[in-house]
Parts: structure tokens; C-alpha cells; sequence
């Protein structure tokens, strides 16, 4: 990513960690932030966090916003939330696009809890780690999503392959969606067969 690309999006994680710190809640970068960082550099216009924020704490992190500079981008953000977990934020400055998942499951607390600090132009992001965003992209398996997990497992040789798979399969049963782990060990296959 060029700077002229990267500065916007410095700008609203920038806001974004001061407004959930300044509210005690933990999170951590995820989604294509946080690839770019972890495995290949890609364009990205958009940031995604994962936070660890109790419901009853929602309200008070939506008033706080504007103090930030952030504000929701759609009217009945707490009402969508309630239902999605994601709150849709926008960052005035910039106009770089927010979403926040509120985590509640035991894997998103180890996420977050997991996540290490990357020093980014100057400054200190909680980044994902790469094992984490390999499972999380491994749910969703759209085609970017493909594309992000074979540049992870090329720039991550230390990548814990056993864990992410065991893990894939934990949320492929409760999902009842087994093609998941399938093709996670074809993309796996696919990567290795490219290896020299």
C-alpha cells in the first residue's frame, strides 16, 4: 500500500484504539488491515476490528464516539448491532468505513487476547495473529478470503497448520458446514504444491 493509501486508514485506526481505549475495551485488528500486515500487502479501503465489549457497554461507546471523531453510519446502529454483534462506524476525518464485531465467543477472546503489537508507520497496531486470521478467513471463504488465507500460509511458514485445522473443524461442526475444513486442506495443498 502507497502512504497516500495507508494514511486515511492510519488516521481512523488511530481514532478508532483511542475511542475503545478511552471506553476500557480490548480489540485487535482483523480483516484486510491486518492481512496486509500479517502475509501480502493488498489494497484495502476499509477497517475491521474485533472487540471485546459487553452490551450493556454499547450505548455508552456509540455516545462516546464523535468525541473521537467517529460516527455511526446508519441511524439505528445499537438496533443492527443487537442483531449482527457488528457496530458500523465511520471515521469523520477520513471517511474510512469502521466495523467493529463486539466478540463474545471463547476464540475471539483469545484473539484479542492474543494479539500482538506491530509497529506501523510509527505506530503500534494490535494486530491478529496470522494463525487467527487464517481460521477467521477459513469461515468466510470468499474468493478475496481465499486469496488472503494462500498469501498467509506463504508468508507464514511458522504457521501452527494442526491448530487452525482442529479449531476450522470445532466451528465446522457447530455450523454444520463441513465443506469449510475440506476446502481450507485444498487451499493448504495448493500452497505447498507451489513450494520449491
Amino acid at each position: 500500500m502507497s502512504t497516500s493509501t495507508i494514511a486515511p486508514l492510519l488516521d481512523a485506526i488511530a481514532a478508532a484504539l483511542a475511542w475503545l481505549r478511552a471506553n476500557d475495551i480490548d480489540a485487535a485488528i482483523v480483516g484486510g488491515v491486518a492481512v496486509a500486515i500479517r502475509g501480502r500487502p493488498r489494497m484495502t479501503k476499509d477497517v475491521d476490528f474485533l472487540a471485546l465489549a459487553d452490551i450493556d457497554a454499547w450505548p455508552r461507546l456509540v455516545a462516546s464516539a464523535t468525541a473521537h471523531g467517529l460516527e455511526p453510519r446508519i441511524p439505528d446502529v445499537l438496533d443492527f448491532a443487537s442483531t449482527t454483534r457488528v457496530l458500523l462506524m465511520r471515521h469523520t476525518g477520513s471517511g474510512v468505513e469502521i466495523d467493529i464485531s463486539l466478540g463474545a465467543l471463547p476464540f475471539e477472546l483469545a484473539l484479542v487476547h492474543a494479539a500482538t503489537l506491530v509497529s506501523v508507520a510509527g505506530q503500534e497496531l494490535p494486530v491478529a495473529r496470522a494463525d487467527d486470521l487464517v481460521i477467521m478467513k477459513s469461515l468466510a471463504l470468499r474468493p478475496r478470503d481465499i486469496a488472503d488465507i494462500e498469501g498467509l500460509l506463504e508468508t507464514t511458514p511458522q504457521l501452527d497448520l494442526s491448530h487452525i485445522r482442529r479449531q476450522v473443524e470445532e466451528f465446522a461442526h457447530a455450523l454444520d458446514e463441513m465443506d469449510i475444513v475440506g476446502e481450507l486442506d485444498r487451499i493448504v495443498e495448493k500452497v505447498r504444491s507451489r513450494e520449491p
